[in-house]
Formats: structure tokens, sequence, C-alpha cells
């Protein structure tokens, strides 16, 4: 009988709790009734408003706020922020004064205030007479933060006239209020998110408990939280705990309270997803947070926690949005005990209700709130008012809903401060004159399709700098041409300045883009949207579909792409529009090679390869292409990273990734080796796989003889539609580490090494003297290292380098000296300023300390460095510039002494040299030109009979004089574009400016001119000598291009831009005079076009020209060096020029 009692005991359930929370009771209706009765306490020129606080004090509410009188939102970029105070009458509701208290340099009887937003004002009261309001002034990345405190006197009304600095105690001492020094506490506890220099606020309000205050810190941008003690003097805040985990989530933001056992509690906002609660017993230590059942569908905006006599009020943001808006639901939910949740209030309305803070006084809990009207944001203005009286439930009867009149939707016009897309809240931050007015396709910044129904001109705005949102590969894939201005602000953010595109459509005709790619409509064009690429949320089952399915596709990558070792005319520089390094390397031959990635950081990217057989000073066209693209194929294939290595036997490998889309998931590595890389021929393997994941450099020699090849699976897992997919491989992603002991056979994965925030790792290896292998390793903060000391078997845990680089890659290898070099950005070793100052370091204690400095590349845009050292000593080093904009693939060669000496003192030692640029966005389409030859007859030219005309082309047959054509003179600013074709000997041109201005056609072995590179083809004669010999043999066609803008002349040949200058530039001062010792001017207009006959037999074909528009810029080419003329040339030259000289004295 005992037994079954006890049973009963233990088997009745427990009786439910008491609802807090009467019947029948709407939070949705109870919200609508507070925010009726709530009032505006923001001066009415204020434009933009922001995290208030407030305090009570008798009848009266003091409420700080950030504000501004220029535009709804805020920024802590924006210095014309300031911190102000509002007095509200509690039983009136009248807002009696509004008081500035801190603004961008504002003098102070003590100090004067930077530059800077003055952010995030805080209050308390400090005794019967006095309140304390604090603020951060920051500027980021240009100081560190710090928060001040001015007091107010309640008795007069007015501020004290002094500014104080707010004080930081940590395990390590009492400093200035700075982020750098809250970071630094949390990284000796193991954090190892990158440090902010801005963002150090307090966002909760003050609690106190057991007669002492607290308060939760937060540095924002840092994703840096931690609980407070306040000094007695309320000046220091002394870190107590920190609670940053996990930290592959962002956390921010934190309100925290005690629960009635007398844990911490701490509720975290997480810009990667829901919130996170986290607790603690002592303060000091917290647990790892998780996210909690009764917050379901959280925003990422700061949240609420309170307690009003013996109830918890917990606020929340809920993503969900009324009418489109952001931050527009947001919950109270009350608790007795912390942990079990029910509904109280639930605000829900367009005009946004964010960043609320909420008060007891006097037994009536008062709240103020961040809304607005029309903006994105929404942070237009505080709102102040009555929540309720304590735990008290207002009668709801008779009470009925706010109804929201329907959003009229702003029309898509362009017009600053318009919405831009569907699911962001962007809006215009500047446009050019002619796009202003027009109307655009409101769509997801995602992507879309778009038809036409109506004919005109598509515009397409698209990032301007090297990203994965930049579009211009696909927009001139497309049909688009790049138009000006250069490039605007199209919103805000550093990357979303944008360059402008053009198409003229016609009915029928479909385009689609991913993000980035902004559509604005020209004259009379309409057209309808097909598909818009906005995200969907997918259930567990769709899920599982969809990743079976990518899986699938997947396997497309696992098939071996084809070698293709003929790739012209398709493949050709006129063709490339992109340019990203990959590797190069030099052959026992002495050639070099390189490779980069052309089609665009994207699924449409392919291996370039192209060489050098003069030590790099001039390169090939396209030899060799890796494109694994097939149109039918489910989605993209790419190759898109990879290297180049010459292996100690003399073989070059060419290494590769292959994967669909950007990354799959999976991806894999792949090698093709060629064992005659020197030969006219060169031959390669078929491809096969090693493993998993993308290489990104090349393999390291050890010691052991034994070859480590580094390869890194990505621990992000796939991108977009492949999110998700092959799961089973999550153990190893990470930066892994294969060796092969039988020179490349076989390889085998010994080890891996794990990065907080990777980004590929792209890691390098090097055996340091004592035996041990060094990682460094690409990272979202930075440089990271790790060391293995069993062979790269096991590796320790990843700390931040002493190197400091930006998010980029960077290169490391031991030199035949013993020496370590590296290559990075910055003229520190322990400092950079983004992608900018590509620099050369040497070590002798393995990478201890670091000489030299060697600056290689002194501009932006800058990056992505690989080499070798050639058995001379002299290092090679290649990377790209401006990859989406110039695309430009560049070389430095340089030896030690010049990294020592920080200037280049060896004889072959050279910066800048071009490899390789894409040509395509140089390259207008033929239907701009109009044809002045139409192959058949000489209507609009007048000959004197030696002409005729063969084939579709002028001929000069016989002698007799020059072509000329009658209809029109050349243009002031033109392109010309035709083919020549030359007998044995010949020497003839094309003569497009008044005097002696000419685009030189010669025999250049033939012909004796050809001695003179000034007088070579494609020179502009007698003036600038061509930067290479481009020419095709006696008997071919040659094709040319003539380009002259304002003092901009470019001559083409076979596809090469061979000369290009600006005649103004007083570099060329000299070769202008040249020319003018002919009776040359270069400065003249209005010429006569004409084709040369001088003696010899010389073919015409295929003349066009376009008008170049007042907007097409050209420029010159940066990196342009005429070929030099020298010896007897040179004499002959200079001999005719006294002659020239001499007979004009006499004239």
């Amino acid at each position: 009988m005992r037994n079954v009692l006890l049973f009963l005991l233990v088997s009745i359930p427990p009786l439910a709790a008491q609802s807090l929370i009467p019947a029948g009771w709407d939070p949705a209706l109870a919200g609508d009734t507070v925010m009726q009765r709530l009032v505006n306490t923001s001066a009415p020129r204020v434009k933009g408003a922001h995290d208030a606080e407030f305090v009570c004090v008798g009848d009266r509410a003091y409420l700080v706020a950030e504000a501004n009188d220029e535009k709804a939102g805020e920024s802590a970029g924006w210095p014309f922020i300031y911190a102000t105070l509002s007095v509200v009458n509690l039983k009136s509701l009248a807002v009696e004064t509004v008081i500035d208290f801190a603004k961008s340099e504002q003098v102070f009887a003590n100090e004067t205030l930077p530059v800077g937003a003055c952010f995030v004002p805080r209050i308390l009261q400090k005794d019967a007479d006095t309140l304390r309001c604090y603020f951060t002034s920051e500027d980021p990345g240009k100081r560190q933060s710090q928060m001040w405190y001015r007091d107010f006197n309640l008795k007069s009304g007015s501020f004290a006239p002094t500014i104080h600095k707010a004080k930081l105690k940590t395990a390590a001492g009492t400093f200035d209020f700075h982020p750098q020094f809250f970071h630094a506490d949390a990284a000796a506890q193991g954090f190892m998110k990158k440090a902010s220099d801005s963002s150090f606020f307090i966002f909760d309000s003050f609690k106190r408990f057991d007669g002492q205050l607290y308060v939760a810190l937060n540095n924002f941008g840092g994703k840096q939280n931690a609980l407070s003690l306040v000094h007695d003097d309320l000046e220091t805040f002394e870190v107590l705990g920190h609670y940053n985990e996990p930290q592959s989530q962002a956390l921010s933001e934190s309100a925290i309270n005690r629960l009635p056992d007398g844990t911490w509690m701490a509720i975290c906002r997480n810009d990667k997803g829901n919130y996170h609660f986290t607790t603690s017993v002592d303060g000091r230590t917290w647990s790892v947070g998780k996210e909690m059942s009764h917050v379901p569908n959280g925003a990422n905006s700061k949240p609420t926690f309170d307690k009003f006599g013996d109830v918890y009020y917990l606020g929340w943001q809920e993503a969900t949005k009324i009418q489109g808006v952001s931050r527009s639901v947001f919950n109270v939910d009350i608790s007795r005990d912390g942990k079990v949740w029910e509904r109280k209030y639930r605000f829900e309305t367009p005009k946004s209700f964010q960043y609320p803070t909420f008060h007891e006084h006097e037994g009536v809990i008062w709240l103020c709130v961040t809304q607005g009207d029309t903006s994105s944001s929404r942070k237009e203005r505080i709102m102040f008012g009555k929540l309720e009286d304590v735990g008290q439930f207002e009668s709801q009867d008779g009470k009925q809903r706010i109804a929201w009149p329907a959003p009229v939707e702003e029309p898509a016009t362009m017009k600053v401060g318009v919405k831009l897309f569907t699911d962001r809240d962007y809006v215009l931050t500047e446009a050019p004159d002619f796009l202003m007015g027009r109307p655009f396709v409101r769509t997801s910044i995602e992507g879309y399709e778009l038809e036409c129904v109506k004919p005109g001109e598509l515009f397409v705005m698209t990032v301007s700098q090297s990203h994965t949102a930049n579009q211009s590969q696909a927009l001139r894939k497309a049909g688009f041409e790049q138009t000006g201005p250069p490039e605007f602000q199209l919103f805000p953010g550093e990357v979303n300045r944008v360059t402008t595109w053009r198409r003229a459509l016609n009915p029928g005709d479909v385009v689609a883009f991913h993000k980035l790619a902004f559509p604005v409509l020209g004259e009379g064009l309409e057209v309808k949207l097909v598909n818009t690429r906005e995200p969907k949320s997918e259930s567990p089952e769709e899920k599982a579909a969809r990743i079976a399915e990518m899986e699938k596709i997947a396997d497309h990558a696992l098939v071996p792409p084809v070698l293709n070792t003929s790739p012209l005319p398709e493949y050709d520089y006129e063709q490339l529009d992109y340019g990203m390094t990959i590797g190069i390397e030099r052959t026992p031959g002495g050639r070099l090679w390189a490779c980069w990635v052309a089609g665009g950081d994207s699924p449409d990217a392919y291996f370039v390869l192209a060489t050098s057989d003069d030590d790099g000073q001039t390169w090939s066209k396209p030899r060799f292409v890796l494109d694994s693209h097939d149109e039918t194929l489910p989605r993209k294939r790419s190759i898109l990273v990879g290297n180049l290595w010459t292996d100690p036997l003399g073989r070059l490998w060419l290494i590769f990734d292959q994967s669909m889309d950007m990354f799959d998931g999976r991806a894999g590595v792949w090698a093709t080796i060629c064992e005659n890389p020197d030969a006219d021929e060169p031959v390669w393997s078929e491809p096969r796989r090693i493993w998993h994941g993308v290489t990104l450099n090349k393999p390291t020699v050890l010691s052991t003889g034994a070859w480590m090849l580094p390869v890194s699976l990505d621990q992000r897992g796939g991108f977009g539609p492949f999110k998700g997919c092959f799961a089973e491989l999550d153990p190893m992603r990470g930066a892994n580490v294969f060796v092969s002991t039988d020179k490349g056979k076989m390889w085998e994965r010994r080890g891996m090494a794990t990065f907080p925030k990777p980004d590929w790792h792209e890691h390098m290896i090097v055996e340091r003297k004592d035996g041990s292998l060094w990682m460094l390793a690409r990272t979202g903060k930075g440089m990271m290292e790790s060391v293995s000391t069993d062979g790269g078997r096991t590796w320790s845990q990843a700390v931040d380098s002493a190197i400091k680089n930006p998010n980029a890659r960077f290169f490391i290898r031991r030199l035949a000296s013993g020496r370590l070099l590296l290559i990075k950005h910055g003229d520190q070793i322990d400092a950079h300023e983004g992608r900018v100052q590509l620099s050369a370091w040497l070590s002798d204690d393995d990478g201890k300390s670091w000489k030299g400095g060697l600056v290689l590349d002194e501009r932006k845009g800058v990056t992505y460095p690989d080499g070798f050292q050639a058995p001379d000593g002299t290092i090679y080093i290649s990377y790209d510039r401006n990859r989406a904009k110039d695309g430009e693939i560049l070389l430095a060669r340089f030896n030690e002494d010049d990294v020592m000496a920080k200037n280049l003192v060896g004889p072959k030692s050279k910066l800048k040299i071009l490899i390789s640029r894409p040509l395509a966005k140089f390259t207008k389409p033929e239907s701009a030109f109009t044809p002045i030859f139409d192959g058949k007859s000489f209507d609009g030219w007048e000959q004197s009979g030696n002409w005729v005309i063969e084939d579709g082309a002028f001929y000069r047959k016989e002698r007799g004089g020059s072509l000329k054509y009658t209809v029109a003179r050349v243009p002031d600013d033109f392109e010309l574009r035709f083919d020549w074709k030359v007998s044995e000997g010949c020497n003839s041109g094309v003569y497009y400016r008044p005097g002696q201005v000419e685009y030189q056609v010669l025999d250049n072995v033939g012909s004796p001119y050809g001695e003179n590179a000034r007088q070579a083809a494609a020179s502009l004669f007698f003036c600038m000598a061509p930067s290479k010999d481009a020419t095709r043999p006696v008997g071919e066609w040659n094709t040319a291009r003539i380009l002259c803008k304002g003092s901009v002349i470019e001559h083409w040949l076979n596809g090469e831009r061979v000369l290009s200058f600006d005649y103004a530039d007083p570099k060329w001062a000299w070769y202008v005079d040249l020319l003018a010792a002919r009776s040359g001017d270069l400065t003249g207009r209005n010429g006569e076009l004409w084709l040369q006959d001088h003696g010899q037999d010389v073919w015409f074909r295929s003349l066009r020209w376009r008008t170049i528009p007042e907007d097409e810029i050209i420029e010159p080419e940066p990196y342009f060096e005429p070929m030099p003329v020298t010896g007897e040339a040179l004499k002959k030259e200079e001999a005719r020029v006294k002659s020239m000289l001499e007979a004009k004295k006499s004239e």
C-alpha cells in the first residue's frame, strides 16, 4: 500500500500556475491604447532622433536622446548628430523645454569635443539636485570613441559648463572609456572577434541591486558585451564579466536583470538571428547564450528587461513587419520567475516601435520610444507617455484596435530619399542629373528578371569595386555599355558606389541579373517584372528536398574540365572583362607563366594563362584557358581559385578548384601537369581531382622531401541554394594540409587548423628552422596563425598574428638565403590601411621580426600577391589591381637588397609591369560605327586611278597617289577601325589629322623603316613608337584601331593597345617636339582621312568610324612604354631631325 501511495503522489500532475494575465486580455489592443496617448518630445526642427532614455523627478520627466536636424535616421559617422535633453510635465505631458547639451566640436570651459557624432546618451539621478547625462563622442575609423558626462542642475534648469570623461576599469587597470581597453579585457579571456574603434555604449537602463548600481556595457561594432559595476562616483564603470558566447553569433545591445534566486540573466540582440539568453551566478562567469522558446521570432533590435513590483517585464522586437516596415512589432511579456512568460502588450504600428525604455515613478510606469512616419528607418522622433499603473490591467471595454490606413506606395521615381528596393530600407543618396526624375523598377535587391513591353533604353547601376555584388561582367555579356559618370553613391555604404550601364531594349527582350543591378527606365521604355529573386523561407521538408536536389547538381563538378590550348580568338584580350591574380611561376628554361581569373569573382569565373620569354617585360596573348562552363548544365560551373607551381622535378602544375556556382559546399581541388612548359607547344596532362575544397597557394617542400599542399574546405558550407549541402564534410571544414611523399602521385590528408571568421583560409605554410610548421591564414578579423610541431598532424589554437593585414590574401615564402619573404598590405608590419600599399618584408629570425618594407604598389585596389624566386635571386610577385574596373594583372621584379633599402637598387628591378588587362570594356559594338567604305565602290573616295577594289578591299595596285575620303572630315573625337595588309618591304600609313599625324602601316622586317621603332607599324610616325611589335606576317590581315579623345591618342594593333598617351602630359613633351620638327602638330583638327601610297602594294578594308561622345572617358594607358630607338637607327633619326631644323631656319 505504501508503494501505491508513493506512486499516486508522484503521478498527480501539479496544479497549473496562476496566470498573471486576466481572461480575454488583448495585448495588441493594450498596445494600441498606450500608443494613442504618447506625445512627441523632440524639438520641431529635429528630422532624426533615436536612442532615448529618461528619469522622472517630481512631476517632470527628463529625456535624453540623440538628434539631428538634417535627415531621418542615425549613424555614428554623422558628425551633425547631437545629444539633447527634453523636459516633460508629467501632469500635462507638455514639453516645457528642449536643451542641446553636446555637439561636435563644442567648446566647454575645460574641454573641446572633437569632430564626431554625440551618440547614445544616457541619464540617471546623481542626487536630489543633479542629473548626470552621458553621451559618446565618436568618429568611426579615425579615433577611439569616448563616453563623456555632463551634469544638469535641477534647480537652475541648466547644465554645468564642463564635461568629463567616463572611465573604464578592467583587470589591467583604469582607463578612459575606450573600446580598445574593453576589447583587450575580453580578448584576455578568449574573445576572438576583431576590435572596433567605435560604438562603445551603454544601451540598457541602470539597475540597482543590494544597494549597488549596475549597467550592461556593449561595443556594438565589436559584438562585445559585459556586466559592469558603476562606482559611487558615477564616473567609473568596472567590468565584472563578459558574455559573448557563442562567438559564432553577433550578440550586442543586451539588457540585464536578476531573477528571484539571485541569478543574473541577460537577453542579447543577435544580428545573425534570434535573441540569445545567458545567465550567471556571480555576474562574472556566464553561460553560453542560447535561444529561448518564449522569444520565437526576434529581430535585430535592442531588448528591455525590467522589474516593476514583483513582476519582470521583458520587451523584445519581433521580426514580423507591419506594412513592410521593420521594427514595427514590439512585445512586452511578464513573469514572476523569469521562466514562464505571458504577453501583456503587443505594439503593432507602421510608425515602428523601437528602442523603448521603461521606468516606474510614483506607482506609474512611463515609457519613451523611437517612432517615425515615412523614412525607411522610422527614426524621426522620441515619443513619451504612460504605460500603466504598476501591475494594473486597464479596462478594454468599448475599445477598438487602431485601423492603420493602407500605405500609399511611394512612386518609384528617382529622387533623393526614395526607397529603392522591396526587401531593404535603402534610399537613394544621389544620382546624376540624367537619371533624376526617371521611373525605376522597385524589386528585390537580390535580383530580378524583366521583359521589355515597349522599346527604350534601360539604365542599370552596379557596384564599382571588386565585390560579389558587382554585375559588370554580366551586364557586358548582356549587351550593356558603361556610360558616365564614372561612379556615384547610390545608397549609403562604401561598397555601394556604382557605375551606370545602358542598353536599348525591344519588345520581348528579357534581362535577368543577380544582386546588385538597379534598373532605371529610359524615355518610353516599359517593362514587366517576370521574376524576383527575393529569398523565401522553407520548411524542414523543403530544406531536405532542396539539399538532395542541389547535391545531385553538385556532382557535375566531379567531371574533369576540357583543356583549351588554342583559346584565340574567343578568349583574346578584347573579349576579357575581369582580372584577378591566381599565380605566377618560372619554369626551368626561364619562361614565366602567369594565371588569372576572368569572368568575375562569381560563377562566371574561368582561368586564363599567358607566358613571357623576356623576363616579364612583354607577355603573350592568352595561350591556355580553363573554362568549364556548359550551357547544358542546370547551373553554372566555375573555376575560381588555384595556383601555379614548378615542382622540384621541373614540372609545371596548374592547381585549380571546380565547383557549381561560387561554392557548392564541396567543390574540389584539381591539378593538371605540364612536363614541357618551355616548349613551343606545351602538353598538359588530363586533370585529376585531389580532394574536396579549394587551394589558393603553392605547395611547400618540407625538409623531409615531402610536399605539403594547403587545402581549404570552407567552414561556411555551401553558398546560396547549396547552403547546408554535404553536412557529412563538416568535421573536416577548416584549413587542411595534404602531404605527398611520392612526388605528387598520391596526396594524403594529414591535419587541419580552424580559424574564426575564415574567408577561404588562403593559408600558407613555412617550415621554420626548428622543424615546426607555421601556418598563416586569412580571416575576417585579419591575419591569424597556428603552429604544428608534429609535421602538420595537429595544430595549435589559432591566435591573432602580430602581422597586421586586412581581410585579404598575402604571400610568405622561404628564400634561398634562408630569409622569409612576406608580401602584405601596409608600410608598417603591424598596421595597414586596407588593400593599399602592397609591400615586401624580410625576416632573419623565422618571423619574429621583420625588416625592409619596400612598397611595390602604393595604390588602392592592389591585392592577391603570389610569387617565386628565380635561381639568380630575383623575386617575382604578381598581383591584381581593381579587378572589376581595370582588371590589371601586374608584376613586381626586385631582390632582397631592394627590400632592405626600401627602394629599387638592383639592375633588373622594376615595379608595376603590366602582365595583362582585359580590353572588353574598351571595345564598342559594331552597331556604334558607321561604314565609310562599302567594299564595292569608291563612293565618297577620291583617287588617281591607281587604287582598285579587290575582294572587298582597297588595293593600291600601282604608283599614282593616295586615296582620300571626301564625304566628311575626321571628327575631333573619334574611333576609326580598319584592317590592313602589306606586301614585302611595304611602307604606307593612315593620315587622320592635319599635317604629319599618321598611323604607320609597315612591313617591319622587309622595310628599312622597320629599324626605327618610331617608324614601325602602329607607331605615330616620327613621334611615338608602339610598346611592342604586334604585326602579323606579310600577306596576312592586321586589325587596327585609332582612338582620339581630347589630347589622348591610342593606336591598336591586332587587339592590343600598343600606343596610348596624352600629348598634353609634360612627360611626353620630347616626343611631341620631335614630331614638330617634321611639321607635325597634334593639336590640329578637322583633318582629312587618307590612305598613303608610298610606292608599294598595300590593302585596306572594313573602314568604319564613330564620333566619341563627350561623356565617354578615354584614359591613357598608365603602363605605356614606347619601344626604344638605339644604335644606328637613333643616329640616322638625329641626323634627319638636324637636317629638318636647318631647312626650317633657311626658309
